[in-house]
């Protein structure tokens, strides 16, 4: 007889923080968190946390003050986020500093009463945290600065973009934004109480990896074990970490993804999985075709809808650029094509250095910048941003985003476009093609109908040529800026 498998235990929205953290970890074995440096199960995550309550008590710490917390994924991480959660701190996130400047920068224009970082960056007005331990009864309580601005106590994130939507921009995240994305997301994603195991490799001091990969595990009580590894090395470390713990889920950006699936042992073990989300960036052509032999599935949002928008089923992946359907929330395309959003995921509001917390109505639509295109089914496929356009010197406005999508479209040779102009009077366009072949594709000019007089010079270029941020996405000025400095000859 088949054994039947736990299902998560439900998220219901009368829930609160304490309750749900408290069911999920006090006295069990799962969720089971693995590291490099040892394994610990829920119930030592739960002694943790209450010493770190304890330390931010005696400290004088209370609901709203924001803590900055630099540290690399770890139990320390998961401990503290468990007990500011649970105190009603706001808590700030961060990517490991590359130097102390840089932290004290952050912590100043986030106004923070604490900061938490590793013994590499721990000034006097910051806490150290160690690997695991949590602070003892007798240590001295931990440092506070003194801050300007008010506590935000209906603040329990304060995210950091990464890039796509403007770069450096904090995002105020409420308990109800978060908890409604885990209420609608988590029932959908397959994992199983105890049986499911993730392997997580995204960055926790993000949205994705914050709430998609990291809480959804914590609160589906599975196990988590965490891979370090980054660049090349990501592919070998992925692979024998996954093989070892015959893991069921992965959730990472498509960069990473392409990685593995560029290897025989990537692909494999890709196959080889139950589910997990590929999201961050827009998935291409040839991906999305492989991604079809897999139980992979799209997942879309942006910081500002803690980040839940759009979610695909498992191995559903009908082409460039899918986005998935919505879920969680109200979408609908504006009239210039470009996606918005409203629900009780969106944002509450941002933070600058200067005004602190600026609060936006709770009923607003929220543009996401990305142009969209939806099926009668209601698949969202992403077309590009809108930030990407240009003007000719007459004074014409060029969406530069679609016409490049209109390409991908038009011509089934195209892989990859970018369009520019390089002297505000012509447009240049560069070109990937699924094939070896040098020539133009024959369809090029009539899919550019009125623009094709302003064409000056089309380029191919190899799939090495483009530029990308970690996510996978394409860093378009640096991309003009490559074509800008070749010296070959216009193909056309």
């Amino acid at each position: 007889m088949k054994q039947a498998v736990a299902a998560p235990e439900p998220i219901l929205p009368h829930d609160d923080w304490r309750s749900l953290l408290y069911q999920r970890l006090r006295g069990r074995a799962y969720p089971l968190l693995e590291f490099d440096a040892g394994i610990l199960p829920a119930a030592a995550l739960w002694a943790g946390a209450r010493r770190w309550i304890a330390g931010f008590r005696s400290a004088g710490l209370t609901a709203g003050d924001r803590v900055a917390l630099a540290l690399p994924a770890s139990p320390a991480f998961v401990q503290i986020l468990i007990a500011g959660i649970w105190e009603g701190l706001t808590l700030v996130p961060l990517a490991p500093p590359a130097t102390l400047d840089t932290l004290e920068k952050t912590v100043v224009e986030i106004d923070a009463r604490c900061a938490i970082a590793t013994a590499q960056y721990a000034p006097s007005w910051a806490c150290t945290a160690h690997f695991c331990a949590g602070p003892e009864p007798e240590d001295p309580p931990l440092p506070l600065r003194t801050v300007r601005l008010a506590p935000t106590p209906d603040v329990r994130f304060l995210l950091q973009t990464s890039g796509t939507s403007g770069a450096g921009r904090f995002i105020a995240l409420s308990d109800r934004n978060v908890l409604s994305v885990l209420e609608s997301h988590l029932p959908a994603l397959g994992l199983a109480k105890e049986e499911s195991r993730v392997l997580s490799v995204l960055p926790w001091h993000h949205a994705f990896g914050l709430v998609l990969d990291l809480m959804t595990s914590l609160l589906a009580g599975v196990e988590l074990r965490r891979v370090t590894a980054t660049g090349e090395r990501e592919v070998a470390a992925l692979c024998c970490a996954g093989e070892e713990m015959a893991a069921t889920h992965l959730n990472a950006v498509p960069l990473t993804i392409r990685r593995l699936a560029a290897t025989e042992r990537g692909r494999q073990f890709l196959r080889s999985l139950k589910g997990g989300i590929v999201g961050g960036a827009p998935v291409d052509a040839e991906l999305a075709a492989f991604l079809t032999t897999t139980q992979l599935r799209a997942g879309y949002g942006q910081t500002e809808a803690a980040p839940g928008i759009a979610l695909g089923n498992p191995g559903q992946w009908p082409g460039h650029g899918f986005l998935g359907r919505p879920l969680g929330c109200r979408i609908r395309v504006e009239e210039n094509g470009v996606l918005s959003f409203h629900g009780e995921n969106t944002c509450i509001g941002e933070w600058k250095q200067e005004q602190g917390l600026c609060r936006l109505d709770p009923d607003r639509w929220r543009s996401t910048g990305d142009y969209v295109a939806q099926t009668q089914e209601g698949d969202l496929f992403f077309r590009g941003r809108d930030d990407d356009r240009f003007k000719l010197s007459n004074g014409r406005p060029v969406q530069a985003a679609l016409w490049e999508a209109k390409l991908l479209s038009c011509c089934p040779s195209v892989t990859e476009a970018l369009l520019y102009t390089p002297d505000g009077e012509s447009v240049v366009i560069a070109l990937s093609l699924s094939h070896s072949t040098e020539s133009v594709p024959e369809d090029l000019i009539s899919c550019l109908g009125g623009l094709a007089p302003r064409l000056k010079e089309v380029q191919i270029v190899g799939d090495s040529f483009w530029v990308r941020t970690p996510k996978g996405s394409r860093i378009r000025q640096a991309c003009i800026e490559k074509l800008i400095g070749r010296s070959r000859p216009a193909c056309l």
